[in-house]
């Protein structure tokens, strides 16, 4: 394995920045459709964002091997985890729903809570489901953080499903994925074509009435940012890529609270949501978990380091 060089290196930190200061300030992006629907926007997500990877596919010159993947993937799919992938498949646009509800339902901030909670979900999702071992410290990091989330139940009006939802399904995503063992762009490929099925259907269905709304959308400029949800979701995606190969995963996983901290600051000072006293308790018990998290991976890091 090549050692990191310092532009590598300089390389990576500045595309994991770019692709977590995205995924932070999407919301902005989705305030910016509220004329189309929650699934219409997913469903265009979708059909958009295959385009925009299948010509990162061709530009790599990976389309033959892709599609030779996909028919290995239907005609052995036991021994390829075929049904796991459509799991994560599931799951992950799931997750881009529950974003995209978030924003329109005006939850901006409770978004940006379950944002901070998925790494944290994450690793209880790995002692639960695959009985992984983890130290105190990190152990500590989840029994505070379900401790925010208990807060949130409780304190809060309504069931807290936003913030629920969108670090199940994120953390479920991924630790579907880590039992596929894909090269990533295909993987994300694959993934797509899986979705546009469905996202075809509804968006050709009730009549057409979908793509009339696109076809007339044009002048208003929703079409074109309909189309831009492609670009939207796949440059962070390739920037992560990017990031993941030239950066220690110690690294980007400091980096990725940039994400949740640019979209809670954004539902406060920007979608002007009102945050209460249960989201500001909950808010503290689950930074205090994001810190012992930080501190639990250092301490990992060392020990595997050292040995």
């Amino acid at each position: 394995m090549a050692v990191p060089t310092e532009d590598s290196s300089r390389a990576g930190l500045l595309s994991a920045l770019g692709a977590y200061c995205i995924w932070g300030l999407i919301a902005l992006y989705w305030a910016l459709l509220s004329e189309a629907g929650d699934v219409e926007i997913l469903a265009h997500r979708i059909v958009w964002s295959l385009i925009f990877v299948l010509f990162l596919i061709i530009a790599k010159h990976q389309l033959g091997a892709t599609i030779e993947l996909l028919k290995a993937l239907i005609l052995h799919p036991v021994e390829n985890k075929t049904l796991l992938l459509i799991l994560a498949t599931v799951f992950a646009s799931g997750n881009w729903l529950v974003n995209i509800v978030g924003v329109t339902a005006g939850r901006v901030v409770e978004l940006g809570l379950g944002t901070f909670l998925t790494p944290l979900m994450t690793m209880a999702i790995g002692v639960v489901i695959f009985s992984e071992r983890i130290s105190k410290t990190r152990a500590l990091a989840i029994a505070l953080a379900a401790i925010g989330v208990g807060v949130l139940i409780t304190g809060l009006d309504r069931f807290p499903w936003i913030a629920i939802l969108v670090s199940t399904t994120w953390a479920t995503y991924g630790a579907l994925k880590k039992k596929i063992v894909i090269d990533p762009l295909k993987s994300v490929a694959i993934e797509h074509i899986l979705m546009v099925g469905p996202a075809l259907v509804y968006l050709l269905s009730f009549n057409g009435i979908f793509v009339d709304h696109f076809i007339n959308s044009f002048s208003s400029g929703l079409s074109w940012a309909l189309m831009g949800t492609g670009i939207v979701t796949s440059v962070p995606m390739v920037l992560f890529s990017l990031a993941a190969q030239r950066l220690p995963m110690t690294v980007l996983g400091i980096i990725q609270f940039l994400s949740p901290v640019l979209t809670f600051l954004l539902g406060v000072f920007v979608f002007k949501e009102e945050v209460t006293a249960a989201e500001i308790i909950a808010l503290g018990f689950i930074l205090s978990a994001v810190a012992l998290y930080i501190i639990g991976n250092r301490k990992a890091h060392a020990a595997a380091q050292a040995k």
